[in-house]
């Protein structure tokens, strides 16, 4: 405190000399001010999102493969409908993933099942079930496709991981690398389509399956 005082004392006597020769310009003095703005990233995802969304393929089945009644435009699930065992198909424009950040170095999208398909008498594993392509109208059941895997990292949690639950993931050091389904460099809103593909194992009986899959964006 003592050298504050000193200090403000030392100005004022400084300001009275300078005051008293007609020749001086006046004081003058400079506030330097500061601000810092947070990386903010939102994002938000469309299931259904075009004309013409649902299931193809099943070639061979002796069946006509369409959505689900839970399957809407622009909302809804992601219905497969009824499938037939042993038979491939592809989902066109399941969803769609809008992300608007201000970070320069932009954002990733990160995307993994909170539970395994579950139905009323047998679980299936998503990994060998689900998988994700982005949206090409040249996609089809065969065209190579990365899988879906369900959340298992050490200390990540999933709220309500139940089939068809609305559900978050609570992570431990964020999601893993190895769900990256999507980034860009830059700042800004970018959007991206989604394909899904499945892969019905010959030996499933009879049911209905679901499970939930979370997408995240994370700022660079």
């Amino acid at each position: 405190m003592r050298r504050i005082v000193l200090g403000l004392g030392l100005a004022i006597a400084a300001a009275l000399a300078v005051g008293a020769s007609s020749d001086a310009s006046p004081p003058s003095g400079a506030a330097k001010a500061t601000w810092h703005v947070t990386p903010a990233i939102n994002a938000s995802v469309t299931p259904n999102y075009q004309t013409g969304f649902g299931p193809q393929g099943g070639t061979g089945s002796g069946a006509s493969p369409a959505p689900g009644s839970a399957a809407v435009q622009n909302g809804g699930y992601v219905d497969f409908g009824t499938l037939v065992a042993g038979y491939q198909y592809v989902y066109k424009y399941a969803a769609r993933v809008n992300v608007t950040t201000n970070d320069a170095n932009g954002f990733k999208v990160f995307a993994e099942g909170t539970s395994e398909f579950v139905g009323s008498t047998a679980t299936l594993d998503m990994n060998s079930v689900l998988y994700w392509m982005l949206s090409s109208s040249s996609n089809t059941q065969y065209s190579p496709a990365t899988p879906f895997s369900t959340t298992n990292n050490t200390g990540d949690t999933p709220t309500n991981p139940g089939p068809g639950g609305d559900t978050n993931v609570t992570f431990a050091s964020g999601p893993p690398s190895s769900t990256l389904i999507y980034s860009s460099n830059a700042q800004g809103t970018s959007t991206q389509g989604f394909d899904y593909q499945i892969r019905v194992p010959d030996t499933v009986g009879a049911d209905q399956f679901t499970a939930t899959v979370v997408y995240t964006a994370v700022a660079n």
